[in-house]
Order: structure tokens, then C-alpha cells, then sequence
């Protein structure tokens, strides 16, 4: 996210695709980098894409018992929508 900060957008996105490997095995680092990713993508002005990651997220954090992000995940919602 700090790529994403300063602008670095090809070593966001790859930092980004890294981090959905490694998060395989857990849901809520998943959901977590997804709502990045669609940060990133809001950035870059793919407003849909965005969207998509941010419904992966929320439906993960629906099913985890304490999600982590389940908040940053609607306030990302809500400037993605508006």
C-alpha cells in the first residue's frame, strides 16, 4: 500500500498478486488483500473491478467468526459506490 501511496502502480499490483498467493491458506489475510487490491484498481480508475474485489472480501468476512477488516471493507464500499 505504500507503492500505492507513492504512485508506484506496477510494484503495487505485483506486491499485490504476491500477497494473494501467500494469503491462500487464510481467509481473513485474503479478504484483507483484497480490499487493497481494490484500492488499487479505485486508483487506477477501474471503479468495477474495484467493486468485484470488495464483494470477494465482504463475502469472506460474512463467514469469519472475528473478520479484521469487515468495517474497512464497507467505508471501501461506500467511496467505491459513491
Amino acid at each position: 500500500m505504500v507503492c500505492l501511496t507513492r504512485e508506484r502502480y506496477e510494484a503495487c499490483l505485483e506486491f499485490l498478486n504476491k500477497a494473494l498467493t501467500i494469503t491462500q491458506h487464510s481467509n481473513a489475510l485474503k479478504a484483507v488483500t483484497y480490499n487493497n487490491l481494490a484500492c488499487y484498481y479505485r486508483r487506477v480508475g477501474k471503479v468495477r473491478t474495484a467493486l468485484d474485489f470488495l464483494k470477494k472480501a465482504l463475502n469472506i468476512e460474512i463467514q469469519v467468526d472475528k473478520p479484521q477488516s469487515l468495517a474497512d471493507t464497507h467505508l471501501n464500499l461506500c467511496a467505491v459506490l459513491s
